[in-house]
């Protein structure tokens, strides 16, 4: 009989912000890890938690190994399941994003744990499994992308889009994001051919590139991307058309070759960090790749050639100007920007906001691992500098209401984007991705009711305290 290997990817309690779309797309470390077991010894099961809950009463015969991968706001989750094997003497290994910043914070709650990518020691920690001498820890640090499979899982077919991924790693190091911590700042390509083959393996026509960067760095970046797209054309021309969306830093609009191979390899959607509008904002996180062109050129050149824009905007940033909201609904109005990803800053563990907020006192939830939770780009955790939370989280909310809350104006933006990327495809992807984005009634009452109880409870307390009330 093989022995059992359940991987896992948990899903946050609450159901908003980043984790909160995930049960449409494959989850591609446990994926990944999957096909790194060899099969004559091992039986992996998967459990992806976004599309069926993990049931305590599963049948735990013959599990050698639990292996969990975990995003931040997954943590809580993550080590609840991870107790639940572990109380049966079952080992757990805790990997992904968050472990790997949070490594010792992660070993209180696992038997072992992944820091960084997986590739270079799942054999390892397979054969120390067996020998029943896993470590506590293990570095996989981030090796050339030729040791990563090619990924083909049944499981892969039942979800709403595929997903893939060509590349790891990012050269900029902006403050709030943990990419270069995870994947590091040097960018690595996996081979044309590796990528090609996985691709045709995606049964879905609707695909995810996973990059952090498509387009990469510099002229190799450039050059690299061409080819790449070269290929995947030539899969379009044998028949096999998929559309794919993938994210790049937004001085792609300066570069047409490379649009013009994107549209012709099917890429109908990009996501450009752009962040803010405001260029002292762009100095303070240092993105210094945003203030290479004019954002509007660059956006509406990447819209002429077919493919439409995700403008991704954070709000809550200590030199955000009091009219940076109506500001930011103008400049994508004026733009004429496809859609949008509204989101709220967050400072996220092992990136120098985090470092920093936590330093001047200003993190607003620290009841760590529980508080995680929160950490999802919805919740406001940080005290920002120049409003209350309340007011963050309303004016955010007013933002995205602007934008995608009339049926009557997202028509409008989709008959817009038709006319400006002459791609019906294109203008229902913009459509989508703003209908499926829009915030539910219920979770804008849930975090405006948890806020005022929040303000009320930190006014009781300076009162009962003899100080005055102070905004949170």
């Amino acid at each position: 009989m093989k022995k059992r290997i359940i991987l896992i990817q948990p899903y946050p309690e609450n159901s908003t912000g980043v984790g909160r779309s995930t049960g449409s797309f494959p989850p591609l470390g446990l994926l990944i890890i999957d096909a790194l077991t060899p099969r004559d010894t091992w039986d992996v099961e998967i459990i992806d938690e976004s599309r069926s809950r993990f049931d305590s009463d599963m049948d735990m015969s013959n599990i050698f190994l639990v292996g969990i991968s975990l995003w931040t706001n997954q943590a809580p989750r993550a080590y609840n399941i991870a107790s639940v094997f572990r109380r049966k003497g079952i080992p757990v290994i805790l990997g992904g994003p968050h472990p790997s910043v949070m490594p010792e914070e992660a070993m209180r709650y696992g038997d072992s744990v992944c820091v960084g990518e997986v590739e270079p020691v799942w054999a390892t920690i397979l054969e120390d499994l067996k020998r029943d001498s896993l470590k506590r820890i293990y570095e996989g640090g981030s090796p050339p992308l030729d040791i990563v499979p090619v990924i083909k899982h049944p499981i892969m077919d039942s979800y709403r889009w595929g997903i893939i991924q060509t590349a790891r790693g990012c050269p900029y190091n902006c403050s709030f994001c943990s990419v270069t911590i995870i994947n590091g700042r040097s960018m690595r390509y996996r081979p044309i051919k590796d990528v090609v083959e996985e691709f045709k393996n995606i049964k879905q026509r609707i695909v995810m590139v996973a990059d952090d960067n498509f387009i990469g760095s510099g002229r190799g970046g450039k050059e690299r991307t061409i080819e790449l797209c070269k290929a995947l054309y030539e899969v379009r021309k044998q028949g096999i058309r998929k559309y794919w969306g993938t994210q790049c830093t937004q001085n792609l609009g300066q570069e047409d070759e490379v649009l013009e191979w994107m549209y012709k390899a099917g890429c109908r959607l990009v996501l450009f960090g752009l962040e803010s509008i405001n260029r002292k904002v762009i100095k303070d996180i240092n993105k210094g790749i945003n203030t290479l062109g004019d954002y509007a050129k660059n956006i509406q050149n990447t819209q002429r050639h077919g493919i439409t824009v995700v403008g991704s905007f954070i709000f809550g940033n200590d030199n955000d100007e009091e009219n940076v909201f109506e500001d930011t609904v103008g400049f994508i109005n004026e733009v004429g920007i496809g859609t949008q990803n509204i989101n709220i800053s967050c400072p996220l563990p092992g990136t120098k906001l985090f470092t920093d907020m936590k330093a001047a006192g200003r993190l607003r939830y620290t009841n760590f691992p529980e508080d995680w939770e929160k950490y999802n780009m919805r919740y406001v955790t940080l005290k920002p500098k120049n409003l209350t939370a309340l007011e963050l989280y309303e004016k955010r909310r007013e933002v995205a209401y602007k934008l995608t809350g009339s049926n009557l104006f997202l028509l409008k933006r989709f008959i817009r984007t038709l006319w400006i990327t002459r791609s019906p495809i294109t203008a229902f992807f913009a459509y989508l991705w703003s209908y499926t984005s829009r915030d539910s009634k219920a979770e804008y009452e849930y975090h405006i009711n948890l806020l005022k109880r929040e303000m009320e409870t930190s006014r009781t307390e300076d009162i009962n305290a003899g100080k005055v009330a102070i905004a949170i």
